[in-house]
Formats: structure tokens, C-alpha cells, sequence
């Protein structure tokens, strides 16, 4: 059996998966590679909620070329307790405006972080953010601002 890697993705290189049924679906793409982890860990969640899963063709610029696309081969989520354990790590279980907050809190931490040149896993963000209020997640969002202009 030949298995071929699949075709490119249209555009400049960056982080992205991909549905895999055919329609070749962009279903979450960003500039980093935590953001597309974080998408995929809440659809995962949602998806295994629904007792689904889905496969995501998985995409980034390459190493040795940030023009050239490098394929991060092919993932399923959703269906299994396997994956709803790992992605009970990065969003825990939570009512939806909970999770809301939580999902804003780690948009707000992983935009700031991001900008300030900061590379951190999503699990990592998670557990700073889980704690913290929307008013603290903002002020240390603007200390890595101001630390990052000095």
C-alpha cells in the first residue's frame, strides 16, 4: 500500500489542521502552534461529548524553510476516553459560562504571551489561567505588553 502525503494547503505557510472527509476544510488555523492545539482540544471535548470524532490532517511551516509547508501527518480526536483525559487537562469539565471565561482568560494569556515573543504549551497557559480572574488575566496580559516595549 502506497500512502502519499496529501496536497498543501493553499496560501503562505502557518499552522493549521484540516478535515480529512474529503472537503478539505481549514477548521482552525493561527500563527502558533498552541492556538490550533487549544481548538482542537475544545473540539475534541465537543465532539466527544456528541460521542463523535473526527481526523484533522495537521500543517506548519517548515524548519529549515518558513516558506515551505511541512505536513504534521494525520490525527483522529473525540470518540475515545484516551482523548477526552487530554483534553480534560487543558479545559476541564465546566458549565458553559465557565468555560467561556476560561476560554477568554486563555485568549487574553496566549495573545499577551505571544506578543511578548513567549513560547508556552497550552497545558501551561491553562494552568496559569484557571485560576485567575478576567481582571488579573488582563494585568498580567498588560505587563507582558509593557515588558515587551521596554
Amino acid at each position: 500500500m502506497t500512502t502519499s502525503t496529501p496536497t498543501p494547503p493553499p496560501g503562505a505557510p502557518r499552522f493549521l489542521a484540516m478535515s480529512t472527509d474529503g472537503s478539505r476544510t481549514v477548521i482552525a488555523d493561527s500563527p502558533a502552534r498552541d492556538a490550533i492545539t487549544l481548538a482542537l482540544g475544545a473540539m475534541a471535548q465537543t465532539a466527544a461529548a456528541r460521542g463523535e470524532e473526527f481526523t484533522a490532517d495537521l500543517w506548519g511551516p517548515s524548519d529549515s524553510s518558513p516558506a515551505e509547508w511541512r505536513y504534521d501527518g494525520s490525527k483522529s480526536y473525540g470518540g475515545t476516553t484516551t482523548d477526552s483525559v487530554a483534553t480534560e487537562e487543558i479545559a476541564p469539565a465546566l458549565t458553559a459560562r465557565d468555560q467561556r471565561e476560561f476560554d477568554q482568560r486563555m485568549q487574553t494569556l496566549s495573545a499577551a504571551l505571544g506578543r511578548a515573543g513567549i513560547a508556552a504549551a497550552a497545558t501551561e497557559v491553562a494552568t496559569v489561567a484557571r485560576p485567575l480572574s478576567a481582571a488579573s488575566t488582563r494585568q498580567i496580559a498588560q505587563w507582558l505588553d509593557s515588558a515587551r516595549q521596554q
